[in-house]
């Protein structure tokens, strides 16, 4: 049997433009509608070669190829399991593989765009033909893994209709899971929802942008004199989200750290459940105390900057943004709350690079000593005034993952008691992991 990480070699510059037209003819409303007694049949009956194929997803996101996807690896695929059981109450029995596969699947096309990057410069792409980009190789490789197990030899009707929807959905989401997939596909919207979550939000964003577009892409932590924050903001955060996208020179398109932290916070999609939606806020909450700590607080010109809507400073900021929630807005505004100011407070005495590893050592577990290093000098290359505003920013995010990871905890022993054994397998596994344990 072919293993996934063996075709990467066989991807071409020309494999996300195929993917792109095949896209169109995935889509069909029928598949939304086929009645889900006919799905239940599929799973019944072929639930073993599923969980084989999750185990053997699980397995391929541990292998070396997709460890040097910086902030798209296995840390990143465990948060998504982990939003995925958080989201799976609200699921269809018949969406729960598709979901599941879908989330596991829809970020393998990171490694081939490295290569792809290497052979030919397919990054130098504007920021939304990157985004396509990658979701059209993970396509390709979803497409790929699906064609090896379809339903072979089987006789039941119900069954192959079940099997060719399942297989036109997942790899359809893992296509779509970058754009406005509420008015599309529900299993596409979730898939789009968990990765959200998992990654673009929070403590987590913050980890994850500094090694994957501060390490891997060379993105600053703080606007440098070419990129002024208040007067020539690159068209790739242009608020509000409608001119997401629209830079056409590279160098415009990557920026820096604060940037990257602020765009999802104000204008991230729609999430595809309450329960979502109401995670959603709790993470933004993070990412505003995030810059609010980078910033240098309160008194400063940066926050002025950044918050300008909610501050009523239309002159702080040349273009325009989409205001925060006032309910967002609030919690953000009233700062560090005394659990996390106490969490803190433990940390006080380390220096920024023991820091710099202990926020690695629960975020990224898997980073290399190299690129470790280059995290530090990212977050040490900023003016002298601005390294306490760093020190005090890596030190929330310390704290706020022991505080997150205890509730995290908790919520997976209880799904480990779970009825539903595919609950209870990935909680299990999910327990036993360095990112939660």
């Amino acid at each position: 049997m072919e293993k996934i990480p063996e075709v990467y070699e066989k991807l071409k510059s020309e494999t996300p433009e195929a993917m792109e037209k095949f896209s169109g003819q995935l889509f069909k409303k029928e598949d939304i509608s086929l009645e889900e007694f006919k799905f239940e049949k599929l799973f019944d009956k072929y639930g073993e070669s599923f969980r084989a194929a999750l185990e053997e997803i699980l397995n391929l996101w541990d292998s070396k190829e997709n460890r040097k996807t910086l902030g798209h690896d296995k840390t990143h695929i465990s948060y998504d399991l982990f939003e995925y059981l958080d989201l799976s109450e609200e699921l269809k029995n018949s969406e729960k593989y598709m979901v599941l596969f879908g989330s596991l699947l829809h970020d393998f096309g990171r490694y081939p765009e490295l290569l792809l990057k290497e052979r030919s410069g397919a990054m130098d792409f504007d920021k939304a033909k990157q985004i396509q980009l990658h979701a059209a190789l993970s396509g390709y490789l979803a497409a790929l893994f699906a064609r090896r197990f379809k339903v072979e030899g089987e006789d039941d009707p119900d069954i192959i209709q079940a099997s060719e929807a399942f297989n036109r959905r997942v790899i359809g989401s893992v296509l779509l899971h970058g754009g406005k997939n509420e008015e599309r596909d529900p299993v596409a919207h979730h898939i789009q929802s968990i990765d959200r979550l998992a990654g673009i939000l929070g403590t987590r964003e913050f980890v994850r942008n500094i090694i994957n577009d501060g390490v891997q892409r060379g993105a600053p932590v703080y606007p440098d004199e070419r990129l002024s924050y208040d007067e020539t903001f690159p068209l790739f955060n242009n608020l509000p989200a409608k001119e997401f996208g629209s830079a056409d020179d590279p160098q415009k398109s990557w920026t820096n750290i604060l940037h990257y932290l602020e765009m999802p916070m104000r204008n991230m999609f729609p999430l595809s459940t309450e329960r979502g939606m109401k995670r959603s806020k709790e993470m933004k909450r993070e990412s505003g105390i995030i810059l609010t700590l980078l910033s240098g607080g309160k008194n400063s010109e940066l926050f002025r900057q950044i918050f300008a809507p909610e501050l009523n400073e239309r002159k702080a900021y040349k273009f325009p943004k989409t205001r925060l929630p006032e309910d967002i807005w609030e919690q953000i505004n009233k700062g560090l709350s005394e659990e996390e100011i106490s969490a803190m407070e433990q940390y006080d005495n380390l220096d920024i690079n023991a820091l710099v590893d202990k926020m690695l050592e629960q975020q990224a577990p898997d980073i290399s000593s190299d690129d470790k290093t280059k995290v530090r000098n990212l977050l040490l290359d900023v003016s002298p005034e601005h390294i306490k505003d760093v020190f005090e920013a890596v030190k929330y995010t310390v704290a706020r993952r022991d505080l997150n990871k205890k509730e995290e905890r908790e919520f997976l022993l209880k799904k480990k008691e779970s009825e539903d054994p595919l609950v209870s397998e990935i909680a299990n596994k999910l327990l036993s992991s360095e990112l939660f344990n």
